[in-house]
């Protein structure tokens, strides 16, 4: 094929090639240039169309003329304001399904649970363990106590070959405060009981618990 603009000859591949090819980026300026009358044509063509706020008569790009209402932002807020009253208008009295109390929704907010504030809705669902457990959406079978005989020994291995260090922040565990997480690369349950390949130094890195494990575990789930 050759390049739109010098006319050279260029090898592209099948998926990037596109209308307008190009050897370089300069031969692309130059075609973007001398052919610049030729872009975006329908921004040019306008019409006349009626201010659904303030009535007056104003001009868009074509293409805009069954989406544009409002000749300027000051009409599009008034428009807005009104809108917004005839909404608060018709709010309903709902209760909080946590503390009891009453506040108003737009009927279109309404659900089985309804919360007076964010604080209020956590709660509730820390209380209830609606999505704890095996109702959590990232529920992997819990936590795993037992890891194999040669686990302890494998952990402080692992801790020592990365220099009691946190391989992702780089935090120490004297800075840390405290000794650091050992973690599977790969899930332990992964091994179906095979605590030996589990276990392998290979397959654990040494991680502050928060927020590193933590994230680890997050992006498994």
């Amino acid at each position: 094929m050759r390049c739109s603009f010098c006319r050279s000859t260029i090898t592209r591949k099948p998926s990037v090639i596109f209308n307008t090819n190009f050897c370089n980026q300069n031969c692309k300026q130059a075609y973007q240039i001398q052919n610049g009358h030729l872009f975006n044509q329908h921004l040019r063509k306008q019409v006349d169309i009626i201010c659904a706020n303030c009535g007056q008569k104003f001009s868009v790009p074509q293409n805009r003329e069954r989406t544009a209402k409002y000749c300027s932002r000051g009409c599009l807020g008034k428009a807005n304001g009104r809108r917004g009253k005839i909404q608060y208008k018709n709010q309903v009295h709902v209760t909080c399904t946590n503390c009891g109390k009453d506040f108003e929704k737009k009927p279109s907010t309404l659900r089985p649970l309804n919360f007076c504030s964010i604080m209020c809705m956590g709660k509730y669902y820390s209380d209830s363990k609606m999505f704890s457990g095996e109702k959590s959406g990232t529920w992997n079978g819990g936590d795993i106590d037992y890891y194999g005989p040669n686990w302890l020994s494998q952990r402080r291995l692992a801790r020592e070959r990365d220099q009691f260090t946190c391989q992702n922040c780089g935090i120490s565990e004297e800075q840390y405060g405290k000794e650091l997480s050992v973690h599977h690369i790969i899930p332990f349950r992964n091994f179906n009981g095979d605590w030996e390949s589990a276990n392998k130094l290979s397959n654990l890195i040494c991680l502050c618990e928060y927020p590193c494990h933590r994230k680890r575990h997050s992006k498994n789930g």
